[in-house]
């Protein structure tokens, strides 16, 4: 196994606040993805920012089939840059610091959000 050397990621994931409808998610994330989109630090500094969001579809979940805890976590925060120095640099811009506080307030809690640097290795990229 050959961890990349090209990239390498940071991965949030947060539990919504627990009064928010998945559509509630939705539009607040898409209001913040916006916002990041615009911050041009964001477009010098990264390569891919990806939002994933938890899914209730099939009924059965493939957690359950799979013998395994369902998670709490409602979405999942994916950054990657040639250097984890880039997405130092990016994510305690002052731009981008006002934005997780409106997404702390608006969306999810310190308590309930989840962050750590990655390096990876890529098995099936089609």
């Amino acid at each position: 196994m050959a961890i990349r050397k090209d990239r390498v990621r940071a991965i949030a994931v947060f539990k919504a606040r627990t009064e928010l409808s998945d559509d509630d998610i939705h539009a607040r994330a898409e209001k913040m993805i916006e916002s990041v989109k615009a911050l041009p630090i964001m477009q010098e500094n990264l390569l891919k920012y990806e939002v994933s969001f938890k899914t209730e579809r099939p009924a059965a979940t493939l957690a359950s089939e799979l013998g395994l805890r369902e998670t709490e976590f409602s979405a999942m925060i994916l950054v990657e840059a040639v250097s984890h120095e880039k997405i130092h640099e990016t994510l305690t811009d002052p731009g981008y610091r006002k934005l997780l506080a409106g997404a702390l307030e608006h969306i999810t809690t310190r308590e309930d959000m989840h962050f750590f640097p990655a390096e990876f290795t890529t098995i099936i990229d089609k």
